[in-house]
């Protein structure tokens, strides 16, 4: 299928990023809000973009200028009859998605494939709003959009293999991104990855005997561009908090929010965006690469509450990264268990979507399939059901495997 014409839902971050990237692969774009004000917002965004592209000479002035020009916006539907695709980037409910794509299935003509931007929600049920479920699909990309390489490609129940193939191959060839194809799942690969390590960050921290300073240092330390609980205050205490109780939903108990999140969000220290979270932001203040931010002041009343009756270890002793990490392996095991995703394009994903600079299946080749299980059993003893281990982290070792490359084909 040759893609003319694109039209973005949502102009916010996401939207704007995705509409900057498919306008530079030389798209018509059209891009929709509900209110003129958040198109003219995401507009302006989107120049920004461009503007920085010129500046660091990866495009010339008149060819970001003609680019720019070839995103027109809209507040109604206006364009929608001759689009090629629809990626939906709006806000992170159902019932709001549902709306969009029944919406959509009625103005867009019947060639057109309709994706989600959606992080966690289900395709499937976004599906049964049209009359064309075999084309609908998602389309996660990871925040910022024009930067970020990774896509996940989510097929729904009654999605097309032609339609997968074909945007598979989009995102490839014409917009210069790393897709990997990912079972729908809660959370699909790379959230439901993430969430059990940022979750158990804000576990260690409430228990007061490693500061956040040494906590993220160490994720760093280990291959993350950023620690858990910086990426915390970067991405918004309050979105964390509804996507882990979402997946705790959906999963159980390896993903029981740690009860720091939740006091924190209350008391309203939602990160950046609120000047305050784990770490104080001050306004118009940009600290230099690797300096340590001011810790919120609020942040050691609220923990010593949450401490009241709990009995901590005697001796501190120096911070176990793989007390962030493991959780975060093991997820990738109950993912392969349930083939989410080739055990090839786990690495990848975890590379392109989140920065880590190591592979996360090279925790099996560093120490062995058997010291992870072994650990992850100390540390559900201590810490409970949140570190229990996948059947088919088991199944490997009984099968002697030492790690992932063991594998066929891996």
């Amino acid at each position: 299928m040759n893609f003319n014409k694109a039209a973005v839902i949502g102009a916010g971050a996401m939207g704007a990023g995705i509409a900057q990237v498919l306008s530079q692969a030389g798209l018509e774009v059209v891009l929709k809000d509900v209110q003129a004000s958040f198109v003219e917002r995401g507009l302006a965004n989107i120049k920004r973009m461009y503007d920085s592209r010129v500046k660091k000479d990866v495009l010339c002035q008149s060819d970001a200028d003609r680019l720019f020009a070839s995103i027109k916006t809209t507040t109604g539907t206006e364009g929608f009859e001759n689009v090629d695709i629809v990626i939906e980037a709006a806000l992170e409910k159902i019932d709001v998605k549902l709306a969009i794509f029944s919406e959509l299935d009625k103005v867009c003509p019947t060639h057109t494939i309709l994706a989600s931007n959606t992080s966690a929600l289900s395709i499937s049920e976004i599906a049964q709003a049209t009359k064309r479920a075999d084309k609908v699909i998602g389309l996660h990309f990871f925040n910022p959009a024009h930067v970020m390489k990774l896509v996940e490609v989510i097929p729904g129940v009654r999605t097309s293999q032609e339609t997968v193939s074909t945007l598979l191959a989009f995102c490839k060839s014409r917009l210069g991104k790393e897709p990997i194809e990912v079972k729908e799942c809660p959370g699909f690969l790379v959230n439901r990855l993430l969430f059990p390590y940022l979750n158990e960050a804000l576990y260690v921290l409430q228990e007061g005997q490693y500061s956040a300073w040494e906590i993220d240092e160490a994720a760093v330390a280990f291959g993350l561009p950023i620690g858990p609980l910086a990426l915390l205050d970067m991405t918004g205490l309050d979105i964390c908090l509804h996507v882990n109780q979402f997946l705790a939903r959906e999963y159980g108990a390896r993903f029981d929010t740690a009860p720091s999140l939740s006091e924190l969000v209350q008391n309203g220290f939602l990160g950046q965006k609120s000047g305050a979270g784990i770490y104080l932001h001050p306004k118009d203040t940009v600290g230099a690469k690797g300096e340590r931010k001011e810790i919120n002041g609020q942040l050691t009343k609220l923990l010593k509450q949450l401490q009241e009756g709990e009995a901590l270890p005697p001796a501190k002793q120096p911070f176990d990264v793989y007390r962030v990490v493991l959780p975060m392996f093991n997820e990738a095991m109950y993912a392969l268990q349930e083939g989410v995703v080739a055990p090839q394009d786990v690495d990848p994903a975890m590379k392109n979507g989140t920065g880590l600079q190591r592979g996360l299946l090279s925790v099996a080749e560093d120490n062995g399939l058997t010291w992870c299980f072994t650990r992850l059993e100390e540390l559900r003893a201590t810490h409970g059901e949140r570190f229990r281990g996948a059947w088919y982290l088991s199944k490997l070792i009984r099968a002697g495997l030492h790690d992932l490359r063991d594998l066929n084909g891996v």
